[in-house]
């Protein structure tokens, strides 16, 4: 009989705390916004650097080269986009979470009742969000100055595509936040996000003999599937096949994740 009345009450019991588990991600990824948006080293880069380089290097300086190419707008649009995105998904996780670490807030987390990973969640749902807010400022010039010739449809399958892939650079911040220090974090977080700009060819064509170099980058990749769901219009620019950049996306993403979580259960 007892075993009976436990086995009847546990479905409620659960259905009862099903509030207090959805309160406390929502209080996680709270405080993680907060303590984001009120960081100025990080925020203001995130808000404010993306949108203005876009409009300074792709509609000012080369706005005439894009009206006899309307495929360089498209390029260069995808290429800015996923600058923006990468910042707050790799400098705003590494940061974070290598400060936590040090100061020992993960152990208290553990010690607290509260959901497991719900830190976790704030960290990568704050990352994607802050994606979305930098990327939007860019959108928005890009539509408003007709510099992007691309239907509806196309553009919100590139814009899609690019939020996607956003998570790999979530994973690599991930990554460098749970194996360097709080202080440390930027400066590698910086040691991968400034080459892999550059080398992966999003900004301006490589000479022939680095050709080869440019598929070890996420970035080379992403730029790859936004170009592809530009369809015809980037052709141009599609230089690798899309099932080979969404398997490297993905593999990226795994390898990432994996040796954060083998270091944050090995020490956290």
């Amino acid at each position: 009989m007892n075993s009976l009345a436990i086995d009847s009450t546990a479905p409620a019991i659960v259905r009862a705390q099903q509030p207090r588990v959805l309160a406390a991600y929502v209080a996680e990824l709270r405080v993680e916004l907060l303590r984001t948006v009120r960081n100025p080293g990080i925020a203001i880069p995130i808000l404010i650097m993306p949108v203005a380089l876009y409009m300074l290097f792709a509609l000012v300086i080369a706005g005439e080269g894009i009206d006899k190419d309307p495929s360089l707008g498209i390029f260069l649009f995808g290429a800015f986009a996923i600058m923006g995105m990468t910042m707050p998904a790799l400098f705003a996780i590494s940061s974070g979470l290598a400060l936590d670490r040090e100061m020992g807030l993960l152990r208290l987390k553990r010690a607290q009742p509260a959901p497991v990973g719900a830190w976790l969640f704030a960290k990568i749902a704050a990352g994607i969000l802050f994606c979305v807010i930098a990327y939007l400022p860019m959108l928005a010039a890009a539509v408003w100055s007709g510099k992007v010739a691309l239907p509806a449809p196309a553009l919100v399958a590139m814009s899609l595509t690019m939020l996607a892939g956003s998570a790999c650079f979530c994973a690599m911040g991930l990554m460098i936040g749970a194996l360097v220090k709080g202080t440390a974090a930027p400066g590698y977080a910086n040691v991968v996000y400034l080459p892999g700009c550059y080398l992966s060819g999003m900004f301006f064509p490589l000479p022939q003999s680095m050709h080869w170099q440019a598929p070890i980058w996420p970035q080379f990749h992403v730029v790859q599937m936004s170009m592809h769901a530009a369809g015809t219009g980037a052709a141009k620019f599609q230089f690798m096949p899309l099932q080979l950049s969404i398997a490297a996306c993905v593999g990226f993403t795994v390898l990432f994740a994996a040796i954060a979580f083998w270091r944050l259960t090995r020490k956290g």
